[in-house]
């Protein structure tokens, strides 16, 4: 298996196996670059082809915070470590700078600094990998994989074999995709941010059975518990959540919990608070 796909080049592969998951995902990819799709319905579909467990699309400037695009968790809802962070720059460091677009990094390759190391261990990952999309000298666009188990080398050459098209297709994605995705991932995060999700104002504008969902979590309840008490289908609360999840910018029952103790449980003086 090529741990630093980096350092290959097109004369040194060998034909790739068509994986025709992995070619519809791809394909779906490209459409979404055009607005056919969102690009988090596209990530999801990549994340199952290639039978990872999560991933994200990142955009890192030099000298800034590396930026969410999309982010797409099989384990959304779960009482799981959310996916919440880019770990390439921290993982690979300055080799990273010189990624060259259409290549496959793999984590495994390198010991890093132990960040993703604690990440993959609460989530029981085995392996990371990075797709780069763009890279330049200031900006670096590309997707990041987390896999519970390491794929088999031919996954990652049917994933090499697509890499230029899908790197050609991001060259040519629509104007304005990508900052539109994140100025939506930064409006959503931000509407909250320091606010009580439960106080009166309801920044996040929840509805009434939304806001029921999210006080009975902050009591400690689990999905199980909150379907009980409200007399619904887990189906049905879990659509709630994944409601929650874009109205208040988290992306996992984790995250949400954690955003609901941080910010304190306050006592309104009527309103959603009567359940």
């Amino acid at each position: 298996m090529t741990k630093f796909s980096n350092f290959s080049t097109n004369a040194d592969r060998q034909p790739a196996p068509v994986h025709v998951a992995v070619v519809d995902a791809m394909s779906e990819f490209c459409d979404a670059l055009q607005g056919r799709h969102t690009l988090g319905e596209a990530l999801a579909h990549l994340v199952r082809s290639v039978g990872a467990e999560c991933g994200m699309v990142v955009r890192s400037r030099l000298g800034g915070k590396p930026q969410r695009v999309a982010v797409h968790d099989e384990r959304r809802g779960e009482p799981v470590r959310p996916l919440v962070a880019s770990y390439a720059a921290d993982h690979f460091g300055a080799a990273l700078e010189n990624a060259r677009p259409g290549s496959l990094w793999l984590g495994s390759s390198v010991a890093g600094d132990g960040t993703l190391a604690d990440w993959q261990g609460a989530r029981r990952m085995r392996e990371f990998g990075v797709l780069i999309l763009a890279s330049s000298p200031s900006a670096r666009d590309h997707v990041e994989l987390h896999f519970r188990q390491e794929p088999l080398p031919s996954l990652s050459a049917a994933i090499e074999a697509m890499l230029p098209t899908l790197v050609r297709a991001w060259a040519k994605r629509q104007a304005g995709l990508v900052s539109q995705a994140i100025a939506g991932h930064r409006t959503r995060a931000d509407v909250t941010s320091g606010k009580p999700i439960l106080g009166e104002a309801n920044p996040a504008q929840l509805s009434r059975a939304e806001f029921r969902v999210c006080l009975l979590l902050s009591r400690g309840l689990p999905v199980e518990g909150v379907s009980a008490e409200l007399g619904l289908a887990r189906s049905t609360v879990r659509s709630h959540l994944r409601s929650i999840h874009c109205k208040t910018g988290t992306s996992s029952l984790a995250e949400l919990v954690f955003r609901l103790l941080e910010t304190g449980d306050p006592e309104p003086a009527g309103g959603f608070r009567r359940l």
